[in-house]
């Protein structure tokens, strides 16, 4: 039930603390994950696209997706109709190179850390075919049948990792485009719903809310589509999925045709960070240019999984929320909360008001939320009131609690694994409690910026350990480090930076007993 909280009220549930340590070292970044140039059906070079986004626009990211297949001819650009062939699927070298004009060599040259990342990709199938997908930072052009969803995510995808030598970062673009629901993004090609739904998900963290408009030769106009509605959609069906808003450009437009963008929370502007930003989910999708947004439940990020805790319990939201050109700018928050796979899409069950920005280095805190039980997720809404006309909206990514407890692994999103753990060793518990980690890919790991930490957030730092080689175990003792195992059962989470790797909860566990965990 919608319920408008009045400021009077408010102030009972909202109090402003000082921010965690975490949300002080992460900031947004603003972007656009969805573009052309006349390497298929856009226009301009790549080299046009990222300058302009760069230094016109001032985005932190861009992508150029570039169409893959054969039938992207140019009929957009305003020489319509263009049939000189120049494009991807015809010439693959356009995308990888060598020559320096290429798709690949100038993103490359563009990205600059610390002030922009030049990201690239393919808009993967077509939309009598399935709907398209993005494909980001794949070194091939993909040459896979046009709606063969299936083949691309069981052999292609595989064989062709991205840059960070880890399966692509895939997005849903657009779903208002098709209305066949099935055939939608290969839901034909699994052989059941439920296959295709746990195969895609899989590879799927990206969803397209917000689309161009992606023919337009103007700047700041509203967006062509706002897909709200398919969003709950995909999360109802089971996807874990984070919300973007994406301008489609076809035209000399890139950054500036609309003010909506793509939020991707992380710790520096760099490529690999930014791309384990976007496969973690911790992203959003704004009307606002520059409105940034951080929201953490239970001290995880939105876009993160979480291993259910006891139906009732309080859930610890906190938000901080900063607009440094409309500081004075009045908010409705709405939490929305669903059941996967319920026979009801997410409804808002509560709204709380708030006015202006928080002082530096303080956030909200919404106080009383509680967790239903099953397989719940959440997720916000920002409604900006200003006095430029009508409200901003924003959406975050969700925060699940559906990870698999009992001593599994919870958040799937690399290599290496817990497979041991022993909380309770005969003698000093300070110096001899362990975590054994296994490697469980076919390359070496470095594990120099990865920790293990519990729920209050105290850490054991793993760069001691040096690098995993494949098919390898190490074992970190706790020699005096803060953060406990708890004898009774506690939660461990395996962090690379600020990315979840694995949850694993055990039990009350007694002296000796070595807890172990399938990798």
């Amino acid at each position: 039930m919608f319920r408008r909280v009045s400021l009077p009220i408010l102030s009972l549930i909202i109090s402003v603390v000082c921010s965690a340590v975490e949300a002080q070292e992460l900031r947004v970044f603003f972007g656009n994950l969805h573009s052309h140039t006349r390497y298929s059906d856009g226009s301009g070079l790549p080299t046009t696209a990222y300058k302009r986004a760069k230094q016109q626009a001032k985005l932190d990211f861009m992508a150029i997706t570039e169409h893959n297949h054969k039938r992207c001819e140019g009929v957009l650009r305003e020489e319509d109709p263009r049939k000189d062939g120049i494009m991807i699927g015809k010439d693959h070298t356009l995308y990888k190179g060598p020559q320096p004009s290429a798709l690949i060599p100038q993103a490359n040259n563009w990205t600059e850390d610390g002030k922009f990342v030049a990201l690239y990709g393919q808009e993967y199938s077509a939309i009598s075919q399935g709907n398209h997908i993005n494909v980001f930072d794949v070194p091939e052009v993909i040459d896979v049948e046009n709606g063969k969803f299936d083949k691309l995510v069981r052999e292609w995808l595989p064989a062709n990792k991205d840059t960070t030598g880890k399966l692509a970062v895939v997005q849903f673009n657009h779903p208002a485009l098709f209305g066949n629901d099935a055939k939608e993004y290969g839901r034909d090609d699994f052989g059941s719903k439920a296959k295709w739904i746990k195969e895609m998900d899989e590879v799927v963290s990206l969803i397209e809310i917000i689309n161009g408009p992606s023919t337009t030769k103007g700047a700041g106009v509203e967006p062509a589509e706002i897909m709200e509605a398919d969003y709950h959609q995909f999360l109802n069906l089971g996807f874990h999925i984070s919300p973007t808003a994406d301008q489609d450009n076809h035209f000399y437009t890139w950054g500036t045709a609309t003010h909506a963008r793509t939020g991707i929370i992380a710790t520096s502007l760099t490529k690999t960070n930014i791309l384990e930003a976007m496969r973690a989910r911790h992203t959003y999708a704004t009307t606002d240019e520059n409105l940034r947004i951080i929201v953490h439940v239970n001290g995880h990020l939105t876009g993160d999984r979480l291993a259910p805790p006891p139906a009732g319990s309080a859930l610890s939201i906190e938000i901080s929320l900063v607009d440094d050109d409309e500081p004075e700018a009045d908010y409705d928050i709405q939490v929305f909360s669903d059941i996967i796979g319920g026979t009801k899409e997410a409804e808002v069950i509560e709204v709380f008001s708030i006015e202006g920005n928080p002082a530096a280095g303080e956030v909200y805190t919404l106080d009383d939320l509680q967790y239903s039980g099953g397989k719940q997720y959440i997720f916000f809404k920002f409604i900006q009131y200003h006095e430029h006309g009508k409200p901003d909206i924003a959406w975050t990514a969700p925060i699940w609690f559906d990870a698999e407890t009992g001593g599994s692994a919870a958040t799937d999103t690399g290599g290496v694994r817990i497979v041991k753990i022993l909380p309770n060793p005969a003698g000093d518990e300070t110096q001899k409690e362990s975590i054994t980690l296994k490697n469980t890919s076919s390359n070496p790991v470095n594990l120099a910026g990865w920790t293990v930490e519990d729920l209050t957030g105290k850490q054991w730092k793993l760069e001691e350990l040096g690098t995993i080689t494949a098919g390898a175990e190490k074992t970190i003792q706790r020699s005096g480090k803060s953060m406990a195992l708890n004898n009774s059962g506690d939660v461990v989470t395996l962090k690379n930076g600020q990315t979840e790797v694995q949850t694993v909860q055990y039990a009350s566990t007694p002296e000796g007993q070595v807890v172990t965990i399938e990798p």
